[in-house]
């Protein structure tokens, strides 16, 4: 928490923009939420820390005003979803290290050292993995230096998920050259770093399974970027202008989102139903089917604190409505809260520097 030393040395002007800038962050969400009220305070505290570290923040800009009259950008009538699936873009197949994985992880014959032997045979994705393994992501004492060791002590699906997951980074990267995606992935990281701590606070099973979930949460919005650069300008530029979410100006102007073409494709990966689930309901989570699984109940709640926090991608840093039933899923005593964003900044920056900067 913020002491009383740090908040005086800020100046009033300095504290009142503050204010000013979270109450746009947060113009669209449910105050009256008991998440969102602890959020909002967390966000302040935040902000004037890092204010007082001399951090730049964007706090001091000139927030635009949203337009209630703004009109939807017309386009053309090939930016349907069917176009982007089947025509004006080739879609990214797995990388065969993540269908190897996959295979061996479905099958009742494949060992641990199978897996890891999978893993070690690509020697850039083991060093990002056992660097990652040894980040704050974990919080290890002792160093792991092999993929065995690391299997050992972390398990076999977590780190096969973490090598899933940081593979489909690189190849997704590789695909959409020359695109600005820092922000994109550092939202993502975001939530899937809180995600992560979410489901081990609240005794989840495999709470990697979370973490993968949250990288690929909003993956939908790169094949769009990717199948429709221009009409995704002026779509981002509404949103920014009409001050809505992305979410929303796609649908809007496309008549689908990013969460319809995402699901699409993971199913066409054939990922596990549950991080489907959680890509196409994170923004809606009372529309999903109760199946047993509440993976998209965890995204919904990171993707909040994410942006809250100020990881959001350009054109979509509004904190959304939370959900209810989200929040009652999670049954996270708000006290605990705390925990999920103490150090929270030194883990993002790090595994976003070891998954944005290794070449693997």
């Amino acid at each position: 928490m913020i002491t009383k030393e740090v908040l005086e040395s800020i100046s009033p002007e300095a504290r009142d923009k503050a204010k000013a800038f979270l109450k746009m962050r947060f113009r669209y969400t449910n105050h009256d939420h008991p998440f969102v009220a602890q959020l909002v305070r967390f966000a302040y505290t935040e902000l004037l820390e890092r204010i007082a570290q001399g951090i730049d923040t964007g706090h001091s800009a000139e927030q635009p005003i949203p337009s209630e009259t703004l009109g939807a950008p017309s386009i053309g009538k090939g930016c349907s979803m069917d176009t982007l699936l089947t025509q004006r873009i080739n879609l990214v197949s797995l990388p065969q290290l993540v269908v190897q994985l996959q295979e061996a992880m479905h099958s009742p014959k494949a060992s641990a050292s199978d897996i890891a032997k999978i893993i070690s045979n690509d020697v850039k994705l083991t060093a990002s993995l056992l660097r990652l393994v040894n980040s704050p992501l974990y919080g290890l004492v002792t160093k792991i230096e092999t993929v065995s060791r690391a299997v050992a002590l972390i398990g076999l699906r977590p780190l096969a998920s973490l090598a899933m997951g940081a593979t489909l980074i690189s190849g997704l990267n590789k695909q959409l050259q020359g695109l600005a995606l820092e922000e994109f992935w550092l939202h993502s990281i975001a939530c899937a770093s809180i995600a992560k701590r979410l489901a081990e606070q609240t005794g989840r099973a495999e709470p990697e399974r979370y973490f993968v979930d949250g990288l690929l949460h909003d993956i939908g919005r790169l094949f769009i970027l990717g199948a429709f650069p221009d009409e995704s300008e002026s779509v981002q530029n509404f949103a920014i202008g009409k001050g809505i979410s992305m979410h929303a100006a796609e649908t809007t102007v496309f008549g689908f989102s990013h969460v319809d073409v995402g699901a699409s494709i993971l199913a066409k990966w054939n990922l596990s139903p549950a991080t489907t689930a959680a890509v196409r309901f994170h923004h809606s989570p009372e529309e999903a089917p109760e199946q047993g699984i509440d993976d998209h109940h965890i995204i919904h709640l990171a993707d909040a604190m994410a942006k809250a926090l100020g990881y959001h991608a350009r054109g979509d840093h509004f904190v959304p409505r939370v959900s209810m039933l989200s929040w009652n899923k999670l049954a996270l005593p708000l006290p605990q809260l705390e925990e999920t964003i103490a150090d929270l900044h030194l883990e993002i920056e790090t595994v976003a520097q070891i998954m944005l900067h290794s070449s693997f």
